[in-house]
């Protein structure tokens, strides 16, 4: 297996580290981030909601979610947690959530709390402007990076990163690692998430493998699960919900961006894979 790999690629960024208390009861419903969000509840009650499923949120368990993933917080009066908001690159453009099986609850252990603690100590100043995602997601604090002392506050914070996700992490989704490994493939991915602004033929990326139109196409429906169209239309999908979260671009300029034809192409896909409009997903930013 080339789990190594796999796992050597992954580009983990702090984002958003903090210790918050509600003062009231909060409801902050469809909301949706660019970002993973780990959290600790050190105090309190409440309950997420995403995936069609409710979530019950207890003292000392970590909870997981996942980026561009649509979720309904409800926090009681002084529930307490520590809240950690941050992405993971990979420059092939998979999705390390659709490579694995990812929990979305674990019970914390010492050494979980005693990480998050020091990760916090070492990155102090990094909390949300404001508790509401409807405020924080819509402002420039979005892009806001993490400055780094010195070498070793960021390995440290990486490391830490690194070491909390894989606590969630479980067995391998029914795919073939090895072949996502292969060099071979790994520049077909290459090539398509530095291109996803532009048109690409399947005949290009078959000319990439060294291979025919017709065989490339079912070896990358074997890795994969879906014909290469497919997949790129997902990362140009991926790439749009981004630009939508992150920027106030306008729609033109984000169709641009992203390789689709028309607004009306792009407006008819994005609905039928999100259930949303592009301005309803914008609207939920969190």
């Amino acid at each position: 297996m080339h789990i190594e790999e796999i796992g050597r690629t992954i580009n983990f960024n702090l984002k958003n580290i903090a210790h918050l208390r509600f003062s009231d009861n909060s409801a902050y419903k469809n909301i949706i981030s660019p970002f993973s969000r780990l959290y600790i509840i050190t105090e309190g009650k409440g309950h997420f909601v995403f995936d069609g499923a409710t979530t019950v949120l207890e003292p000392n368990y970590m909870y997981l979610i996942p980026s561009f993933t649509p979720c309904s917080y409800f926090f009681e009066k002084n529930l307490a947690h520590i809240y950690i908001h941050f992405s993971m690159e990979m420059p092939s453009g998979l999705n390390i959530y659709n490579l694995f099986n990812v929990l979305s609850k674990i019970s914390a252990t010492t050494l979980d709390q005693s990480l998050l603690q020091k990760c916090l100590n070492l990155n102090p100043g990094y909390e949300l402007p404001h508790h509401d995602p409807k405020i924080y997601q819509s402002k420039p604090w979005i892009n806001k990076e993490i400055t780094y002392t010195s070498l070793s506050h960021y390995l440290e914070t990486t490391a830490i990163l690194k070491q909390l996700f894989s606590r969630f992490v479980q067995e391998e989704l029914p795919i073939d690692i090895n072949k996502i490994a292969n060099n071979k493939f790994q520049n077909v991915l290459k090539f398509i998430q530095e291109n996803i602004a532009q048109e690409i033929s399947v005949s290009k990326l078959a000319e990439l493998s060294f291979t025919s139109k017709d065989h490339f196409s079912r070896v990358f429906k074997s890795i994969t699960g879906m014909p290469p169209s497919e997949f790129i239309i997902r990362k140009r999908l991926e790439k749009a919900k981004l630009l939508l979260l992150t920027t106030n671009d306008p729609l033109s300029d984000i169709i641009s961006q992203t390789g689709f034809r028309t607004t009306a192409y792009f407006c008819r896909i994005f609905k039928k894979y999100t259930s949303l409009t592009p301005e309803q997903f914008r609207k939920n930013r969190g």
